[in-house]
């Protein structure tokens, strides 16, 4: 369901990064006859950017490397060669073996205090640096692999890993971030165009997870990555505590939201006048149930926003403002729901791919390395499907509270969406079936009817995303789209409401509606 560009990122285990890594490292030491060790110094110290260290080598070979601590150091004369101590610990040691120093100077340190040094001052750090100095205070003098050669093994290996780290800061690569997962990601820019959208494009890794290469959640179209964060971190899990103890009640719906808000103070203490839109501080008032914003155009109610006299009946009493939070809680209930069949729908979907491929693995060539990548892209795209639908109505909980035909637009793609999927899932399994005892002249049919509908629901899905993306446009009234005034006009029945009403009168009026039935 991504765009047909070709190759936006590619996906790589850690030996091959390492290897990609280690070749940049050859081809500067080979150029410009360079030790190994010395070209890992200069990359890291110039952000792994080739280019640069190159035009820097050939502009001014000296500066770079005096710059880089590449360069000896003058030792110091009055240092007795026969006493010589640790600089950290002043333990005083014969063995030449014990006391370690860089190739560029002079300055002697125990393992253990290298071990120290390192760990504290870089390995354990989160930032990586872009280069290790000599643990001396006054000296620059660059530690590169071959000081690290020196050390234990354990200090190796924990210096591999910083220079790898530090490889995939600068560079466009993630680590994929499923659990037990070694893949990296590497995001090509030579094919970023400069959309911004790109950056949170869905990226599917060898290991079978779909996540967001922005935000590294897992894949939440058609929502936002601040949607997707807010419900995954905030309101799922205050939805899952009220939904798990009994069904959402208006109690429930208020004390929900309290918890939830990102400014819990303000959002207590002030309310939006819904004509002016502007903050109005509650202050003392709370135990008031009407408000007035200083725009004039009247008392509205701060707990459901509709005026004063919506609240009143015809005996002159004031009715309870029930109606918003009733709906409210139908919406919040209905996205639960949907999230969790849609959950388990996803689940079953991710259980039939591997599935097929433990099948593959105990009855290898019964089928082609081409078929098999066919079927194996139709059953990857009903799991991506599935995730859409389940993120769906997160959309539905953030978009359309007070947009009823819009919401009802949105159910109507959803369930057709969840149609196409389950017709398109029943078909590739009973040709996953038929596969396995068809002769090849058969299953090039088989093959064709598959392509072919995969190609088919993947154009779909594309247009179902794009469509929620651009906010349902399809239910707008375009000949009203820039009128102003005391009025809003509904999309569906084009009335003039009030900006009191949040929801349309003439469609929400029980005699209108059976009169428009009938």
């Amino acid at each position: 369901m991504e765009n047909d560009r070709e190759g936006p990122y590619s996906v790589l285990t850690r030996d091959e990064l390492r290897e990609k890594m280690e070749k940049q490292i050859a081809e500067i030491s080979e150029i410009f006859s360079l030790s190994k060790s010395d070209a890992t110094v200069l990359l890291m110290f110039l952000r792994w950017d080739s280019h640069r260290v190159s035009d820097c080598l050939v502009e001014n070979k000296e500066k770079v490397l005096s710059e880089s601590g590449l360069k000896p150091v003058v030792a110091n004369p009055n240092q007795e060669l026969s006493n010589i101590s640790c600089g950290i610990c002043f333990k005083t040691c014969d063995d030449d073996d014990y006391l370690i120093s860089t190739p560029y100077c002079s300055h002697m340190f125990c393992k253990s205090c290298w071990r120290k040094y390192l760990g504290k001052n870089f390995y354990l750090v989160e930032k990586n640096q872009t280069r290790i100095s000599c643990p001396h205070p006054a000296c620059q003098a660059a530690v590169g692999p071959d000081t690290i050669q020196k050390l234990t093994v354990r200090d190796q290996e924990m210096y591999v890993e910083y220079v790898l780290r530090s490889y995939l800061e600068v560079l466009e690569i993630k680590e994929c971030p499923a659990r037990d997962c070694n893949y990296v990601i590497e995001f090509h820019q030579k094919n970023h165009d400069g959309d911004e959208e790109d950056y949170s494009l869905n990226v599917v890794c060898l290991c079978g997870h779909i996540f967001c290469w922005r935000c590294m959640l897992e894949s939440h179209k058609p929502v936002t990555c601040n949607n997707a964060s807010d419900w995954l971190f905030r309101d799922l899990k205050s939805l899952s505590k009220v939904s798990g103890k009994k069904p959402l009640s208006l109690s429930s719906i208020k004390t929900t939201r309290q918890k939830t808000c990102s400014l819990p103070l303000i959002k207590a203490t002030t309310n939006t006048c819904p004509h002016c839109f502007r903050r109005v501080d509650l202050g003392t008032k709370q135990y008031l149930r009407f408000l007035t914003c200083a725009c004039g155009y009247g008392r509205f109610c701060w707990k459901c926003m509709q005026s004063e006299e919506d609240h009143k009946t015809e005996s002159g009493w004031y009715k309870l403002c029930s109606n918003v939070l009733e709906r409210r809680a139908e919406v919040e209930n209905s996205c639960m729901e949907h999230w969790k069949a849609s959950k388990v729908s996803m689940k079953q979907a991710i259980s039939d791919l591997q599935a097929f491929e433990e099948s593959n693995m105990e009855n290898p060539g019964y089928l082609s390395e081409k078929d098999m990548t066919i079927i194996r892209k139709g059953l990857m795209l009903i799991v991506q499907c599935r995730q859409v639908l389940k993120w769906s109505c997160v959309y539905d909980y953030f978009h359309t509270e007070y947009e009823m035909s819009k919401r009802e637009y949105l159910r109507f793609l959803q369930a057709n969406a969840t149609s196409l999927v389950e017709g398109y899932s029943k078909t590739l399994n009973e040709e996953i079936e038929r596969a396995s005892s068809a002769t090849s002249e058969n299953f090039c049919c088989v093959k064709h009817k598959v392509t072919i509908e995969t190609i088919n629901i993947g154009n779909y899905f594309y247009h179902f995303i794009k469509t929620l993306r651009e906010g349902l446009d399809d239910v707008k009234v375009k000949s009203y789209t820039d009128y102003g005034g005391l009025f809003w006009l509904c999309d569906r029945c084009t009335f003039g409401n009030t900006w009191f009403h949040k929801e349309c009168t003439m469609c929400s009026d029980d005699i209108a509606a059976r009169v428009e039935l009938s």
